[in-house]
């Protein structure tokens, strides 16, 4: 069956994992589990600003396996190794979400080495990459292909589908019946629920959502699973397996920009076209606006239904994470809190204004969540209505 760590969604978040990646490297080579002290709790707590609770459990002992899942660090006998995938994201090399994601789908596999029962002959399988081309043969047949959990442990554990076959194997997959035992639906669950946080796909519901309009088949056509097989030792094999040559290319490299706000607000900047892409799903638009509410612009308050009575909506999404994030998660689901309506024209005028800020503060991107927020607030603040 599939493994995770479950109950530390927060933590797989992908601005927190940055920050979890920083503080890891500043300690590498550290004993994790001295006498008398928790080398990792401050350091954590102080600098990413998360809880590692319970206080009278070593930071380690709870959350290891986030560390591990995320492909971030593992214990070499009793001392902490940072992998090359968390120096990278400490450095600011892996830049946005879908450059994480398409790392770890791609490196992350079972048999995994941050589990203890890890046995070297067990058969491999890439998770990540199983559901991918599952949701593409769906997509052959339906404008809004997804995936639920049943259908994980029916349609695809069940068939013992190990990601590497063809997407005719997938076509041809009949359910069986399987069903999860214990905590197993949860760990894959939150499986899910990490993943989607590509730009291409979406949760909610408890299901999983593929954004039909990106280029899946392409995507996975330049996925690389060319792993050595999997070694004995566990820090050798966790080793190989977050070794990086190379940080893979944008998804979003070839894809046309033609209005002002395109040209304006990417310029190259990979995190951006990740943020312009996302405010482009029409997934995530029709998610957004089914929610019951009052359709007005958040900046200039304009009501396109009262003004332009015969349109049904002329609002555009933006939203306020960092560049470089992709959308919030929640257990519930997709979190639509850092998304807001706005007209045309307030949308085209915020990206002026991020792209003001930003060179005039010589970063490519905001700090956190909070920066943006802040930053989005500061225009809102100087509109002349």
């Amino acid at each position: 069956m599939w493994r995770w760590d479950q109950g530390r969604l927060e933590y797989f978040i992908f601005e927190n994992l940055k920050a979890i990646a920083s503080c890891l490297v500043e300690v590498e080579g550290i004993e994790v589990n001295p006498q008398g002290i928790d080398p990792l709790r401050t350091l954590l707590e102080e600098k990413t600003g998360l809880p590692f609770l319970p206080t009278n459990y070593r930071v380690w002992r709870n959350y290891g396996r986030v560390f591990g899942c995320s492909l971030l660090a593992i214990k070499t006998g009793k001392h902490l190794f940072v992998s090359e995938i968390g120096r990278r994201l400490a450095d600011g090399s892996i830049r946005d979400v879908d450059e994480y994601l398409t790392i770890l789908i791609q490196r992350f596999r079972f048999p995994s080495p941050i589990f203890d029962s890890y046995d070297s002959k067990e058969p491999v399988i890439y998770p990540f990459v199983a559901l991918l081309k599952y949701l593409l043969v769906k997509a052959e047949n339906d404008p809004f292909p997804t995936i639920s959990t049943e259908e994980v442990f029916s349609k695809i554990i069940g068939n013992a589908c190990n990601g590497l076959e063809s997407d005719t194997f997938y076509r041809s997959l009949k359910s069986t019946g399987v069903q999860p035992k214990g905590d197993q639906v949860r760990q894959v669950r939150e499986m899910m629920l990490v993943v989607s946080q590509f730009s291409f796909l979406k949760w909610a519901n408890k299901i999983l959502y593929l954004d039909a309009t990106f280029d899946l088949q392409q995507f996975l056509a330049d996925v690389d699973l060319s792993l050595t097989p999997p070694v004995l030792d566990r820090a050798e094999e966790f080793a190989e397996m977050t070794r990086l040559t190379s940080i893979p290319s944008p998804l979003f490299s070839g894809q046309n920009f033609e209005t002002p706000i395109d040209v304006l607000f990417t310029e190259g900047q990979r995190s951006r076209i990740t943020h312009l892409k996302i405010e482009r799903s029409p997934l995530l638009r029709k998610m957004f606006f089914k929610q019951p509410r009052t359709i007005q612009c958040d900046m200039c308050e304009l009501l396109p239904r009262v003004k332009y009575p015969w349109t049904d909506n002329l609002l555009e999404i933006h939203h306020l994470l960092p560049l470089s994030s992709g959308i919030a998660l929640l257990n519930s689901g997709t979190s639509l809190n850092d998304i807001v309506p706005l007209c045309p024209n307030c949308h085209r005028s915020i990206h002026v204004y991020y792209k003001i800020w930003l060179n005039g503060n010589q970063v490519n991107d905001f700090s956190n969540k909070v920066e943006a927020r802040e930053v989005y607030k500061e225009a809102k603040l100087k509109i002349v209505l």
